[in-house]
């Protein structure tokens, strides 16, 4: 249970970071030039606590599929969801963009970050339930 709660913290504290540094930063001309798809920034604040709990939930999401299927399998295993999760998430967006007239290029620069968010996070995880030594039997 320990290491489910400390990957769950350290998840989603990079996945919170990483999405204001990219979303909010590297991305925020990006965003600007869709601005009439989105909320007023004044809106989006007030709702902020929503994009915290999101990012929590899809925390914990990723350190409960890991604990159920992927434990032992270290940073490798890590990766591998990682990978499979965002190409789920790419999948939804390219949906997304039949119906909702975001810009491709955005979607497309969303989809890279989405790659590197969840491979990281698959890194944290996969480091916190990295599969224990093997223990040398010694007469």
């Amino acid at each position: 249970m320990k290491r489910f709660v400390i990957a769950f913290i350290a998840a989603f504290i990079f996945i919170f970071f990483w999405g204001w540094l990219y979303n909010g930063v590297l991305l925020k001309d990006v965003f600007a030039q869709a601005q009439s798809l989105f909320r007023p920034r004044e809106e989006i604040m007030g709702l902020f606590h929503w994009i915290a709990i999101g990012q929590a939930g899809l925390a914990l999401s990723f350190v409960m599929i890991y604990a159920s299927g992927f434990a032992g399998g270290g940073i490798a295993a890590g990766i591998r969801l990682g990978i499979m999760l965002e190409i789920l998430a790419v999948s939804a967006r390219c949906m997304i963009y039949v119906t909702q007239p975001f810009p491709a290029k955005l979607l497309v620069l969303v989809s890279i970050g989405g790659f590197i968010e969840m491979i990281v996070a698959g890194v944290i995880v996969g480091a916190i339930y990295k599969p224990a030594p093997a223990r040398s039997s010694s007469p």
